[in-house]
């Protein structure tokens, strides 16, 4: 009994720290853009920012993701998303073909049947961004009884769900020390500045 036991600890604890390592992958994935643009010598322009978001969130509706799936793929809050939406025909435009495309593939559904890498990916980052634990499932397009299957069936799942919990705390409690000013703006370059030094104005942009 208490070697079995310990095989389950110490089977958990492999799992956590697999885990442990794929959200740190997870966040320099995420600093990847960053360090391209510093590559090219200059920073990043709310034009492209803004449309970089857009195509995450349009790839995100092609997977079923819902509205507020799409907005943690974006980067950006549910409000804002829609704001854009409403702004930009364009993009208006190219939400609903990406959800009838979704649903196409989906038998009429529109939502996945099943996680994949890409939803995945997506879920835990809504669980390290603070996304209430009820409202988790949802943003894969699943049912809170489907995701507990999988968590069930799958340890790894789990592991990485813990996982971005931990993460989740972690910026929590990063905020609380005054690093809540990172967590909601970014620092972007105006496109269409007068020339003179304004190429390289700068302004704070919130995302949420």
């Amino acid at each position: 009994m208490g070697v079995r036991v310990s095989e389950r600890t110490d089977s958990a604890d492999r799992f956590a720290a697999w885990a442990d390592g794929v959200m740190e992958r997870l966040d320099e994935q995420e600093d990847l853009d960053g360090r391209l643009l510093h590559a090219l010598g200059r920073g990043p322009s709310l034009r492209e920012d803004t449309l970089t978001r857009m195509a995450e969130a349009v790839r995100a509706a092609v997977l079923g993701m819902s509205p507020a799936g799409c907005a943690v793929a974006a980067g950006v809050s549910e409000q804002l998303l829609h704001n854009w939406q409403q702004q930009d025909p364009s993009f208006a435009a190219a939400m609903t073909q990406a959800r009838t495309l979704a649903r196409a593939h989906a038998g009429g559904s529109g939502t996945p049947a099943r996680l994949t890498p890409a939803t995945l990916r997506i879920l835990l980052t809504g669980v390290r961004r603070g996304v209430p634990q009820a409202a988790v499932p949802s943003l894969a397009g699943l049912s809170v009884r489907a995701l507990l299957r999988v968590r069930r069936e799958r340890p790894q799942v789990e592991a990485l769900i813990l996982a971005a919990r931990r993460a989740a705390r972690l910026k929590k409690a990063g905020r609380r020390g005054g690093a809540s000013y990172e967590q909601r703006y970014r620092l972007v370059r105006i496109d269409d500045a007068p020339s003179e030094d304004w190429s390289t104005l700068m302004i704070l942009v919130s995302l949420t």
